[in-house]
């Protein structure tokens, strides 16, 4: 398992959604991934996968930080938890913060680059709660 490697996957992700751009932040993915994203269908596909992330970006995130807290596995196969920080901004100049959860299995490719297999994320039951909230207040 490449540490150095999984991580700069990682941060390309990251910075593809800071600048705005779904095509390279689904470049993470391996070809044939599944993403699971809280009460959605399942997105199977980079371009699916690419897709969500479009549609993410549309409707405001402005950045995302991802924390790994466990990193696991072999020469082929890993998995990492961690926490995530998913900033949101409105047409109205607000700003709500989503945090929670998300597990990636990482998958060694045949050109030995490490792409996201399957990765699935859950907000923080709280701050759910307090998001709406803002969100209701806004209306």
């Amino acid at each position: 398992m490449d540490d150095s490697a999984i991580a700069k996957t990682r941060a390309e992700f990251v910075a593809a959604l800071q600048d705005g751009d779904a095509a390279a932040a689904s470049a993470v993915y391996a070809a044939d991934a599944q993403l699971l994203a809280p009460s959605a269908e399942l997105f199977a596909g980079r371009k699916a996968i690419a897709a969500f992330w479009h549609a993410g970006l549309q409707a405001g995130i402005a950045a995302v930080e991802l924390d790994e807290l466990t990193l696991a596995g072999n020469d082929g196969i890993a998995w990492e938890v961690g926490r995530y920080a998913l900033r949101l901004e409105s047409p109205d100049g607000g700003s709500v913060v989503e945090r929670g959860k998300y597990l990636l299995v990482h998958e060694r490719q045949q050109d030995g680059s490490w792409r996201w297999a399957v990765e699935m994320f859950n907000p923080d039951a709280a701050e759910v709660s307090a998001n709406e909230h803002r969100r209701r207040e806004r209306q």
